[in-house]
């Protein structure tokens, strides 16, 4: 045999444990003098494979590669941080050097671009080298095209050529400076329609231009406001567009009453939410969002973009959304939010955010709607009802323009409030709340 034959064939030698420089712990050594867990974390291996990645790449290593390397090894765990890297060194040598062409490599298959993707594109952001994700914009896009696909091969086209429509109008108000409508508000009248082409399809009405009045009557028993005006529009575009030749919802007229009408708290559980969020065992996120919303009427949005330069604790007082002047903060709420930035120091990110999230603490953007949504769940509560509570409260007690004023909110929106909105007004506020 050769010599290296003899050599392979030669049995392995046990490694021999030796004491860790970095832990002191006596282990079988990874590299760098240290054990196996020690060497996983050591930003030296970091840098030792910089540089020989630039030397790999040598001329093909664009300008932007080593601030994306310095950003990466600060957002992202030692490990972590290699196997992006190592992802974006076998794009560049494969050819890819322009960010745009470097993120469509770098995508994953389905709904989300990825956690590397997401990095590497907030990266060209900040270094104005542009930005080339909307992922709200294709978020809801997937949205729109998964309840138009619900419905049936015939009542498809029609809702396909709305929901474009709904788009345009989306595009040309914000192309013009007009308020356009929220991708929210777009959802909301294809989830009606869609409901309402399943409940056709299940009586078997399978063309929009045989839908008659009373299949509208019997669609709108539930949320009726919302409904009604979902299928008033749906059918007026049908109408315009020739697809329809009468609109069956004109015969319809329903007499919604004046002002809020939604669920509020009654003081006994005002009360006992209160108690449980003063508890410092309390989760502090959930504390947190408990607190501002019900003592502050804090919304879902404005909690979402609170970051950490809106918050000082030392003057008492923190800024909510887009209200004009800061919000006080009661010692309740203080406790809870100095609670809530101790817990945040262990996940050592650099996402500036309030609440982060698994998902979030590596990149710069807020929490979802879904996570803010779902925070409140162990005490039984959604946000939207604690800010109804609160906003309801105050017109009601003091003003509704200077509860308007406080909010941000116009006098139209705090007077919804008001007039014989809220059953039992009595119950809810009393003197002695």
């Amino acid at each position: 045999m050769c010599g290296w034959c003899v050599r392979r064939s030669r049995p392995r030698r046990a490694p021999t444990p030796r004491v860790c420089r970095s832990c002191n712990r006596l282990a079988h050594h990874a590299g760098l003098g240290q054990c196996d867990a020690c060497y996983q974390r050591d930003p030296a291996r970091l840098s030792i494979w910089v540089a020989g990645s630039l030397e790999r790449l040598g001329k093909r290593a664009p300008s932007w590669f080593e601030g994306l390397c310095d950003d990466l090894v600060v957002r992202c765990a030692t490990v972590v941080a290699l196997g992006h890297l190592r992802r974006v060194e076998r794009a560049i040598a494969d050819g890819v050097a322009d960010p745009a062409g470097l993120l469509e490599s770098l995508r994953t298959q389905g709904r989300s671009p990825g956690a590397l993707a997401l990095l590497v594109n907030e990266f060209f952001e900040r270094h104005d080298l542009g930005s080339f994700f909307d992922e709200e914009t294709r978020l809801a896009t997937g949205r729109r095209e998964r309840r138009i696909d619900r419905l049936t091969p015939r009542l498809r086209p029609a809702v396909e050529a709305y929901a474009e429509h709904l788009v345009r109008g989306q595009r040309r108000a914000r192309l013009h400076g007009h308020s356009p409508l929220a991708h929210r508000t777009i959802d909301v009248r294809l989830a009606d329609v869609a409901a309402l082409g399943a409940q056709l399809g299940a009586g078997g009405v399978d063309d929009w231009s045989t839908v008659t009045a009373v299949d509208i009557e019997a669609f709108i028993t539930t949320n009726v406001s919302s409904r009604l005006a979902s299928a008033r529009s749906f059918f007026g575009f049908a109408k315009r567009r020739k697809l329809i030749l009468v609109d069956p919802t004109t015969q319809i007229s329903r007499s919604q009453p004046k002002g809020f009408s939604g669920h509020i708290l009654s003081r006994e559980h005002q009360r006992a939410l209160l108690q449980r969020w003063m508890i410092p065992t309390t989760e502090a996120n959930e504390r947190v969002i408990g607190l501002l919303c019900l003592l502050h009427g804090a919304s879902s949005t404005e909690l979402r973009a609170l970051t950490l330069d809106d918050i000082d604790l030392d003057a008492g007082y923190l800024r909510l959304g887009r209200r004009p002047h800061p919000v006080p903060i009661d010692p309740a709420t203080s406790a809870a939010l100095g609670a809530c930035l101790t817990t945040r120091t262990s996940l050592q990110t650099t996402n500036r955010h309030l609440i982060v999230t698994r998902n979030t603490r590596g990149h710069d953007g807020p929490c979802s709607e879904f996570f803010m949504g779902r925070l409140l769940d162990p005490a039984g509560v959604k946000p939207g009802v604690l800010r109804y509570t609160r906003i309801a409260d105050l017109a009601h007690r003091v003003d509704p323009r200077l509860t308007a004023i406080a909010f941000g909110m116009t006098e139209q929106g705090a007077l919804h409030y008001v007039t014989d909105a809220v059953d039992n007004e009595e119950l809810h506020f009393g003197p002695d709340l």
